[in-house]
Formats: structure tokens, C-alpha cells, sequence
């Protein structure tokens, strides 16, 4: 009889696998992603068929967390401007405290090992982000782009500001605010 799998484990070989990828790019072996873990190197299996797997389970829970981290005490009513601030903040301040997640996340995001499923349920995911975006561009130079399109944007957009933010930690607030005020204007 197979002994029950560990949630710790698991969370063991996801952290593990989040920090060497971010120390060694998409080629960390997953022998060493075991060891990081505390785990035999077979286990890496038992909980994630393959690497592939392992790297979209990773994926999606980093994608997870962000949109969590976004979307927490986000302001009720429809105060649009508002929102979106609070969805910048969010995001921005996100990325610059967890510099090494943001890493892993660019580079699995662009990697052909992430399955379209996986893009899919992220997109999905964000769904609430992405309204709020398509608000904010209702009437502007945006409104008839694509959705994905406009998210794009914004996202390249916080990546360059969370740059400036981790670059100068004395300016972050600064850069934080200019990012935002760029963004708002591009989108209303």
C-alpha cells in the first residue's frame, strides 16, 4: 500500500525547485531540486510526474499567489481609478519583496514547457484584474484592443517599474507612483 503523500513534501519540492530555478534558470536538475527539499530524489516524481508537471505546478502556484496578493482588501465600490491603484501597489511592492519568485515566474512564463492549460487557468485566474483593467481602458486609446493585450501592457509596465523599484529602494515610492500615473493615463 503507497503511503499517503505529504502536503509538506510537496510545498518542500515547489520552494525548493522556486529557488534553484531562480539561482539556475529552467535547467535545475531535479536531483538537486530533491536535495533542497529533504527529499529522495523519486519522490520528486511521486508527487509530479515530470518535470514539465512539476515546473507547471510551480507556475501556477506562483501565479497564485499573485493574483492573491492583488486582489487581498482590494477597495469595495466602483471607484475605478482606485482599484487599480491598489492592484498596482500591490502587484509592484509584490515583485520588488520577492524578487527571486518574480524571477522564476518571467522565465516559466515564457517557457514552452507551460502547458496552454495551465495559461489558461492563470488567465482565468486573474480574471478579476483583468475586469478591472478593461474599466480603466473603457474610454481611452484601449478600448477596442484585445484584453490580453491591455494586460500585456500593464504587466510590462510593472515589471519595468518593480526594475526601478528593487534598482533604487530609496526612490521605490517614487517609481511606484510615476508607474502608476503612467499607466493610468495610457489607459483612461
Amino acid at each position: 500500500m503507497a503511503r499517503p503523500r505529504s502536503e509538506d513534501k510537496r510545498n518542500a519540492i515547489l520552494a525548493a525547485t522556486t529557488d534553484l530555478v531562480a539561482e539556475q534558470g529552467l535547467g535545475a536538475a531535479t536531483a538537486e531540486i530533491a536535495k533542497r527539499a529533504g527529499v529522495p530524489h523519486g519522490s520528486v516524481f511521486t508527487y509530479f510526474g515530470t518535470k514539465s508537471e512539476l515546473l507547471n505546478a510551480v507556475y501556477l502556484e506562483l501565479k497564485t499567489e499573485l493574483i492573491n496578493t492583488v486582489s487581498a482588501a482590494m477597495p469595495a465600490g466602483d471607484d475605478t481609478r482606485l482599484q487599480l491603484h491598489h492592484l498596482w501597489v500591490s502587484w509592484t511592492h509584490w515583485g520588488a519583496s520577492n524578487p527571486s519568485k518574480r524571477r522564476v515566474l518571467a522565465q516559466l512564463s515564457v517557457s514552452d514547457q507551460i502547458t496552454e492549460l495551465s495559461r489558461k487557468a492563470a488567465y482565468e485566474g486573474a480574471g478579476s484584474s483583468l475586469a478591472l483593467m478593461r474599466r480603466a481602458s473603457a474610454n481611452g486609446a484601449l478600448r477596442d484592443a484585445p484584453l490580453q493585450y491591455v494586460g500585456a501592457l500593464v504587466e510590462t509596465s510593472v515589471a519595468t517599474t518593480t526594475d526601478f523599484m528593487i534598482r533604487d529602494p530609496a526612490q521605490a515610492d517614487a517609481f511606484c507612483k510615476f508607474g502608476f500615473e503612467a499607466v493610468w493615463r495610457a489607459l483612461s
